[in-house]
């Protein structure tokens, strides 16, 4: 049985489309679904975000309190950066990964991976270098805020950067519960540290960054000793896994990049438009759908090595069955968290903060469509990934980021915060039109070609 596979997919008569059970009422067809071996793992995956989303949504309450709106807000900026790190990571080192190396056996798979890591290496040290540099040249001119951020940066770069890593081979290798309990320890030792520093008497919202990067050291430690057979020297050419990468990524890595600046840059164009209390603000509501970032992450990080599985096993019938499990698996939770938000976007702040950020309730709704708009187009980035065809994504953030760069610009100058949130919906808009207009393409001249033989045969 391949990974990815339910058993009852493993003995579907050959040619036929995963998921496409012989006899059975549509409740074996829900209990299959629900219960397979897909869905297990996936499963394990949510709970794998979910944790990640408690200790960011944890983390950000105790710096609320803790901070002024200023800090708050620069610790709200620096942690945006780490996403385009994130972004840059997925698209040079990450996705090539999970796409590539789950078809690879034995010692092929061990020195791509070997590979892969030594890549990520070289990605982290460049960047936390980086930030070192500039932090401490904006730090000597005397930006007080900016440039400590940006300087203590270089600690979750290095270190989270890499434990994420770590974290995505066990989802290469189909190791998910190994993952989790990375992530726990990632977790209880973040927030014991930040616990510590704050009642140490921190002010600063660079505790949030150190935080999170030392936390992610010792999960780090740990992942290397769980892999230590796994990493290998004999076979490792990085100069030929660069221009691997580089070949598969350079338009993943440009849609992530673009998509960053399109739809995350506006809580920094904010800070510096307006002001880093008001990106503070924005940090704030946006905390209160933090939920629905485990959703989005465990699908991309879960279902796009799985689905390169699936096109290989079953092709572009299997691909498609899958993102409609992805969108009806997921849609309901999606729904309940948003609504929920809407619905008690007073009481949920007044118990979060107080009633430091309850003049921004009225932003509750923007940013509920804005996640709603974000979610529309998540499963179909994920299987273009898996299918090797990110070049719609590059062109869907292009235009986005035009958007941005006008439009988007001219609205946080407008209304500020509000203009923020409701410029990201209109990036995310602009994508899921794009995205979903690229799927519906492929899907109808994937079933078109696939009609064609059955004519032919039919002719003969």
């Amino acid at each position: 049985m391949g990974p990815g596979l339910t058993a009852v997919d493993a003995h579907l008569p050959d040619g036929a489309p995963p998921g496409a059970w012989p006899g059975g009422g549509w409740r074996r067809r829900v209990v299959r679904l629900l219960s397979g071996d897909v869905a297990r793992k996936g499963y394990l995956s949510g709970l794998d975000q979910a944790l990640i989303s408690l200790t960011n949504f944890a983390t950000t309450i105790m710096l609320a309190r803790a901070l002024s709106p200023t800090q708050f807000g620069a610790y709200g900026v620096g942690f945006i950066l780490t996403r385009l790190a994130r972004a840059i990571q997925e698209g040079l080192v990450v996705q090539p990964m999970t796409s590539m190396a789950p078809s690879l056996q034995g010692d092929h798979r061990r020195a791509s991976l070997s590979e892969s890591g030594g890549l990520q290496v070289g990605l982290a040290g460049i960047e936390a270098l980086a930030c070192v540099i500039l932090g401490w040249a904006l730090t000597r001119l005397g930006n007080n805020v900016a440039g400590p951020t940006l300087f203590a940066l270089w600690c979750p770069l290095l270190l989270a950067q890499t434990q994420e890593f770590v974290r995505r081979v066990f989802y290469t290798l189909d190791q998910v519960n190994l993952a989790v309990l990375n992530t726990l320890v990632s977790g209880v030792a973040q927030l014991a540290f930040l616990g510590w520093a704050l009642a140490a008497g921190a002010e600063s919202g660079t505790v949030g960054l150190y935080a999170i990067g030392w936390s992610s050291g010792a999960a780090l430690l740990l992942g290397l000793i769980q892999t230590r057979r796994l990493w290998v020297r004999r076979g490792v050419d990085l100069r030929a896994a660069w221009h691997k990468n580089w070949s598969f990524g350079r338009w993943v890595l440009g849609g992530t990049a673009v998509s960053w600046i399109a739809i995350e840059v506006y809580p920094i164009l904010t800070a510096g438009l307006v002001s880093f209390a008001a990106t503070g603000a924005y940090r704030a509501l946006q905390n209160v759908v933090a939920p629905i970032h485990s959703l989005l992450r465990a699908m991309d990080t879960y279902f796009t090595p799985r689905l390169a599985d699936r096109r290989r096993i079953a092709g572009p019938a299997g691909v498609i069955h899958m993102v409609r499990r992805m969108f009806l698996v997921t849609g309901l939770p999606v729904a309940g968290v948003l609504v929920a938000a809407v619905a008690f976007t007073e009481p949920l702040l007044k118990l979060l903060y107080g009633a430091t950020y309850l003049e921004y309730a009225g932003g509750m709704r923007l940013m509920v469509i804005f996640y709603a708009l974000l979610y529309s187009f998540w499963p179909l980035q994920s299987a273009l990934k898996a299918m090797e065809k990110p070049r719609p994504i590059f062109i869907a953030s292009m235009a986005a980021l035009v958007a941005m760069a006008t439009a988007g610009i001219w609205a946080i100058l407008q209304w500020g915060v509000y203009g923020t949130i409701g410029g990201q919906a209109m990036s995310a808009l602009i994508i899921s039109i794009v995205l979903w207009s690229t799927w519906r393409r492929w899907v109808a001249s994937t079933r078109q070609a696939g009609r064609a033989p059955a004519r032919d045969a039919a002719l003969r």
